[in-house]
């Protein structure tokens, strides 16, 4: 009898597979704007452009950066403690419309309930589009099934973008298991206990591995931590036999060599580690795919163009050489999928998790 597999598609923080998928217990509020800057002198127009007639290749009534005209400054919640990569990030797109608009972007930091209250603070701002929100994808999938006191629709918002996403992955420490890929995994298994680290339940690496284990029939239990940081120093320490954590994370440990990924939950090997390439859970017969993500949001009443505006002043920053290097200094590599594509993989994913839930965490 074939063996039921169970695919989870998501997509989504970074980071911080953690604060994407964990959140903070308490709440707390900082509030810091991006460097003052001005937007630089626009490229000379295009005969055709000043002439009211649109520019090679581009669209009559397309909507532009310029299309949108901002009356206040920006007000981006980030769900996220300040410092982190997804702060760090937003702070990075924050500074992006800064220069296109030339208004303040001012980052407020309001974590807890897995950015429920950084929505509620949205929510109850007046509608526009310079109020938004930084959102990571456990909010409207993960968080909703393990606390029913969080009831976010994704008909209540639109979406910008995204703008970052990471793979996740599974790492052993072969000094302390001698467990040096999946094989090795499973005849480990067979004599000894599997004990991996993870977030609590409800988070998404303790729900990868959850899936894993039991699509494997590997019994396993988690001890779990506060940050998938302290999960792969567990494993590196022996305290636990493997952990999940995105692929920037265990980075330093796999050129280091005291961590080895043994598996990718992704639709492709990965192949971003230096002379290793990882597979898949895909391939070796567990149809389980996952992504880290966040993406900008706002009201749903807010005018779409005014969306759309904001939407391309981020893709034309992010050609930008400031840009690249504000990335590259911190370690991000953007993912700027339109938002339509955001709420559908949000809407995908949740439906999976619910299958998941259903499986291996529902009484």
């Amino acid at each position: 009898m074939r063996k039921r597999v169970l695919a989870l598609t998501m997509a989504g923080i970074m980071a911080a597979t953690v604060t994407a998928c964990g959140g903070g217990a308490s709440t707390a509020t900082t509030a810091a704007t991006t460097a003052a800057a001005t937007t630089a002198a626009a490229p000379a127009e295009t005969e055709a452009a000043s002439e009211g007639e649109p520019a090679e290749g581009e669209a009559a009534g397309a909507v532009t950066a310029d299309s949108f005209k901002p009356g206040k400054d920006f007000n981006i919640r980030v769900p996220f403690a300040a410092g982190g990569s997804a702060d760090t990030i937003s702070r990075i797109i924050g500074q992006g419309l800064q220069k296109t608009y030339g208004n303040s972007a001012v980052i407020n930091n309001l974590t807890g309930a897995n950015g429920a209250i950084a929505a509620a603070d949205l929510d109850s701002a007046k509608s526009d589009a310079t109020e938004l929100m930084v959102g990571g994808i456990a909010m409207f999938t993960l968080a909703p099934l393990f606390n029913p006191d969080i009831n976010l629709s994704l008909d209540d918002y639109q979406f910008v973008c995204s703008i970052v996403s990471e793979d996740q992955m599974l790492f052993v420490a072969p000094g302390n298991s001698g467990i040096e890929d999946w094989a090795g995994l499973q005849e480990y298994a067979k004599n000894n206990r599997i004990v991996f680290g993870s977030n609590t339940p409800g988070g998404a690496t303790h729900m990868l591995q959850t899936m894993l284990f039991g699509e494997a029939g590997i019994e396993a239990e988690a001890v779990t931590s506060d940050g998938s940081a302290k999960d792969l120093l567990a494993v590196a320490g022996g305290n636990v036999v493997c952990a999940a954590a995105t692929s920037s994370l265990g980075a330093q440990y796999v050129e280091e060599g005291t961590l080895i990924p043994i598996v990718v939950f992704s639709e492709e090997p990965y192949t971003g580690y230096d002379g290793i390439e990882v597979p898949t859970a895909k391939s070796l017969g567990y149809d389980i795919v996952f992504q880290t993500c966040n993406f900008l949001m706002t009201k749903k009443d807010v005018n779409p163009d005014d969306v759309a505006a904001i939407y391309q002043a981020i893709l034309d920053y992010s050609e930008t050489d400031e840009f690249k290097e504000l990335a590259a200094n911190a370690s991000y590599i953007p993912d700027l999928s339109d938002g339509e594509t955001v709420k559908q993989t949000i809407a995908d994913a949740a439906a999976m998790c619910q299958d998941a839930y259903n499986k291996y965490y529902a009484k």
